[in-house]
């Protein structure tokens, strides 16, 4: 890997995240990224990924699916989880590393059968696609990354090669740990912002906003084994530093696109051995929500 310096990078997804990891990774290594869209992957050829942080644009090459570059150092994995399955049936590198940054946890049981070293994360940045190549970083945060089939010296080689001031990489230790935490974020103020479609500072500011959000948040937690006190005050500090943002799932429901309630929600409701009618409430309700938009969750 040269030292950190110069690494081959494969970015598959071509929406916010992948955008982002793109334009300051790229300034750096040599990024690909694979996209589905031709026009896309015409406009990130010619024209780089534009980031509103950046000075400038960050050149990478681009990649239709289903072709994908040779010799890559590190795969970033940054499709929504229900496409998943469609990525992984591609013909990857089984000597590859490979970087996950799904929502939810569902996806561990489809990692735990590969054949190749794979590596969890979770996203703590904002980040908002304006257009095929255009990126806006809406909240500056970190990616925190854990090994789950590779190997932690793996993941520590990976994370200082990948790591810059600006863009941070944070080591943990458990990657069920650190996904399970993540999960309760996503559980509370994800549905509950798409719902009453308000920015994500309501479930603190909001009195009836939040105390659904506790509510959701004692479910979660209790499914998921995790202190209630504890994940509820990182819940409300989320919420606070990302105040201004748009979850992720409002965003996709604002755009006609399907979303992770499923994922996140629906992934608690499975785990659960008892009612939690809250969850079920919100899964039904941001479905419902698909539905008058003309989603097909059934794709």
């Amino acid at each position: 890997m040269n030292g950190g310096w110069g690494m081959r990078i494969g970015i598959i997804g071509g929406g916010a995240v992948g955008l982002l990891a793109g334009a300051y990774l790229g300034r750096k290594h040599d990024v690909h990224i694979v996209v589905r869209n031709m026009e896309q992957r015409t406009i990130l050829d010619r024209e780089g990924v534009l980031c509103d942080q950046l000075s400038s644009p960050v050149p990478v090459k681009a990649h239709l699916k289903p072709h994908l570059p040779t010799d890559v150092d590190v795969w970033l994995i940054s499709v929504k989880q229900y496409d998943l399955e469609e990525v992984l049936s591609l013909p990857l590198p089984k000597n590859g590393k490979y970087l996950f940054l799904q929502n939810g946890m569902g996806h561990l049981s489809l990692l735990q059968s590969l054949p190749m070293d794979s590596f969890a994360a979770v996203v703590e940045h904002g980040a908002l696609k304006v257009s095929f190549n255009e990126v806006e970083h809406t909240g500056r945060g970190r990616i925190r990354a854990a090994p789950f089939t590779g190997l932690s010296a793996d993941m520590e080689e990976l994370a200082e090669a990948l790591h810059q001031p600006d863009f941070p990489i944070l080591v943990q230790d458990g990657a069920v740990k650190m996904l399970s935490e993540k999960m309760v974020i996503n559980a509370v103020i994800n549905p509950l912002t798409a719902l009453f479609k308000q920015k994500n500072r309501a479930v603190k500011e909001n009195p009836y906003i939040r105390s659904l959000g506790y509510r959701l948040c004692e479910e979660a937690c209790r499914t998921l084994g995790l202190d209630l006190q504890t994940q509820w005050d990182r819940v409300l500090t989320i919420a606070e530093q990302t105040g201004g943002n748009q979850s992720s799932m409002w965003k996709d429901l604002q755009e006609g696109r399907r979303t992770e309630i499923d994922a996140i929600s629906g992934f608690i409701l499975e785990q659960s051995s008892e009612d939690l009618p809250w969850h079920e409430f919100v899964v039904e309700a941001v479905h419902a929500m698909e539905f008058e938009k003309g989603v097909n969750i059934d794709e």
